[in-house]
């Protein structure tokens, strides 16, 4: 493993010997092409890619595959600890409470409500020592070994890119979070677990949240000083955009400039960590960027996939890639996109905490319908991991939608109140827990979400919490097992237990055994009448890789099928049924409909998308800090999102 100091000084070597390139020179509305083309300083020193590429159209061929999907993912994320978000760990962030009152008119500087001001309020040595002790406690051996003995086979772990390449307030700010990666990557190995490693903050913010280390733009609109004399607030939603791939206008909702030379330090960071992490057994693969809004420009944030790609590739060829559909999981957007190329994952994050309110029945419509997306995409597109979701029905999770802030109209419905935990990182955590004599206390946004009187808001319980949670569980698993697996979000937080994996398989409504063949889960949408499903010999795949799909499978236990002891011809000529008799025979298990490429899933009773399906969507594309709504004038396969809040 390259040391994290040689892989700093490769980094500056490569940016400090890389011609500078005109900016603005591709249109915002560039949608490929081989114009754009990332200067990997280290190829030349490594071996050939194990297949053919395509620049130009961004696909591959001759696929000398290194490592097949015949097991689904069943996985958490290790959210809220290298990439802080306050609704996670509120400890971190009570400090920031009444900063008015202490700090007058120079609260907007000291008040922290993402990764990124928190180092910038505190500065760099309170920052880090803080950071350092939440590090340490956030994620310890003991929360690895319960996840172990849950039957958790993966953990997605986000990071950010001032990781590897520290910029601003990052500076000696986050020093020592890579050695605590590689702790978390030594305890992964210890028990048996893989971990993707996922690029959670990106530069100028990929979608404007504190999710993605900066809530962008926070516009501070009084302080103590000025009118209204007293109080001190901000507004976040109404001037939130991304600038990340590129300068963006928020009256026309479009960029007038693409930043290149962010996409080339987002390219060094990829880069950085596979170099870094290559022979690390444990780790699975990389995703190079977590959630990029739906107003990015679709060309650019493939060219950026595509050359990732190819860097990580190059680098550690048994990885898996994975890439966010950018809320836009249309197959029309991404039919053609790296078309024949091994190992690539999308993820979709698919959560019901910002639906209007409604019966249960409504969100166990919601869960099961899923299904029919994720197998659709399956089929036309590439494998499909749900890389974020929780159990959560509303949205009162106190500063879901940012420190002391709220999306207008959110929540909508009364939430319930438990007292404010005490911190989990000790008695030393300054303003934690909050006093139980104090009122909510600002700076306040735009939105209501804050304690009172030392109680903390929670997500509201249903008359039958324990029942309905248990269903919605089962019913989501049944969904999700059609893909190829899941990550929970979160394994654990302070306050919520909807939203935490250790605490619902405590509570009963998920699974203790997360890879065993539960009945109650494999017909949990049997009343819905979702899941009509067979996996069938996919038309892509060459005769060479069928043949292969189709020794795999015979040679596993249980498959007697006459076929299985023919020639050649014969187990071609029988292949779907080969696949299918193994998929239906271990699916419950989870057994994925892959077979390194041979087969996919066909959905047989499939759900037509009708115009007005744009409530599921929501449901289906909504971030961990806003729903999705889409815009009907945009046409099929056209559609962009919009905050609900914009």
């Amino acid at each position: 493993i390259m040391s994290f100091a040689g892989a700093l000084a490769a980094l500056a070597v490569a940016i400090a010997g890389r011609a500078q390139r005109e900016q603005g020179f591709f249109s915002p509305n560039y949608v490929g092409g081989n114009h754009f083309k990332y200067d990997d300083p280290g190829a030349q020193g490594l071996k050939n890619l194990l297949f053919d590429v395509d620049d130009v159209n961004m696909t591959c061929s001759n696929d000398e595959r290194i490592a097949s999907f015949e097991e689904q993912i069943r996985g958490v994320n290790i959210g809220g600890w290298l990439v802080l978000e306050p609704w996670i760990t509120p400890s971190m962030f009570y400090q920031f409470l009444s900063v008015s009152e202490r700090h007058g008119d120079d609260a907007p500087a000291k008040t922290g409500m993402d990764m990124y001001t928190f180092c910038k309020a505190l500065g760099p040595e309170e920052a880090n020592k803080q950071l350092r002790r939440h590090w340490k406690t956030w994620v310890t051996e003991q929360d690895i070994r319960k996840l172990y003995l849950m039957n958790i086979d993966s953990l997605r772990v986000p990071v950010g890119d001032w990781m590897w390449r520290p910029y601003g307030p990052y500076v000696n700010c986050t020093d020592g979070a890579v050695d605590e990666l590689l702790r978390l990557l030594k305890l992964a190995a210890k028990y048996q677990m893989k971990v993707l490693i996922d690029i959670h903050g990106l530069e100028g913010s990929q979608n404007g949240l504190d999710n993605s280390g900066l809530a962008h733009e926070t516009t501070w609109t009084s302080v103590l000083s000025k009118p209204p004399v007293g109080v001190t607030t901000f507004s976040h939603w109404s001037t939130r955009k991304a600038e990340w791939i590129g300068k963006f206008d928020l009256e026309t909702l479009k960029y007038t400039e693409l930043y290149w030379d962010r996409v080339e330090r987002s390219l060094d960071v990829v880069r950085a960590i596979a170099d870094q992490l290559a022979s690390n057994a444990a780790v699975m693969g990389l995703q190079p960027a977590n959630e990029p809004w739906q107003f990015t420009p679709l060309g650019p944030l493939k060219r950026y996939y595509w050359e990732g790609y190819k860097i990580v590739k190059r680098r550690a060829p048994g990885w898996k890639f994975f890439m966010h559909d950018s809320f836009r999981l249309y197959t029309g957007l991404w039919r053609h996109f790296m078309r024949g190329c091994p190992d690539v994952m999308m993820d979709t994050h698919i959560y019901q905490a910002w639906n209007p309110p409604a019966e249960a029945k409504s969100f166990y419509d919601g869960a099961c319908e899923a299904s029919h997306t994720i197998a659709d995409y399956e089929t036309q597109i590439m494998p499909l991991v749900v890389g974020e979701w929780s159990l959560a029905t509303d949205n009162c999770a106190m500063w879901l939608n940012g420190f002391n802030d709220n999306l207008p109209g959110y929540p909508m419905v009364a939430c319930d109140y438990i007292e404010c935990p005490v911190p989990y990182m000790g008695p030393d955590q300054p303003g934690a827990p909050p006093s139980k004599g104090m009122p909510p206390q600002g700076p306040f946004g735009m939105g209501q979400s804050t304690p009172s009187h030392g109680m903390c808001p929670v997500d509201k319980s249903w008359p039958n919490d324990d029942e309905i949670m248990t269903n919605l569980a089962h019913k989501k698993l049944n969904a999700f097992s059609y893909g190829h697996g899941w990550f929970f979000w979160n394994f654990k937080t302070e306050l919520e237990p909807k939203w935490d994996y250790m605490k619902a398989v405590e509570n009963g409504w998920l699974p203790r055994d997360a890879q065993a063949n539960h009945r109650d889960v494999a017909h949990a949408c049997d009343e819905e009448g979702e899941g009509d499903f067979v996996c069938r010999t996919s038309e892509s795949a060459s005769h060479a890789e069928v043949l292969a799909g189709i020794k795999w499978a015979c040679e596993q236990p249980g498959m007697v099928i006459p076929a299985c002891d023919g020639d050649d011809d014969l187990k071609y000529s029988h292949a779907s049924r080969i696949f299918n008799e193994y998929w239906q025979k271990n699916h419950e298990n989870g057994a994925t409909c892959d077979f390194g490429g041979a087969a996919t899933l066909v959905d047989e009773n499939p759900v037509s998308l009708k115009p007005d399906w744009a409530p599921n969507l929501v449901a289906l594309g909504a971030s961990r800090a806003g729903p999705v709504a889409f815009d009907a004038v945009a046409g099929p396969g056209k559609a962009h999102g919009v905050a609900a809040a914009a």
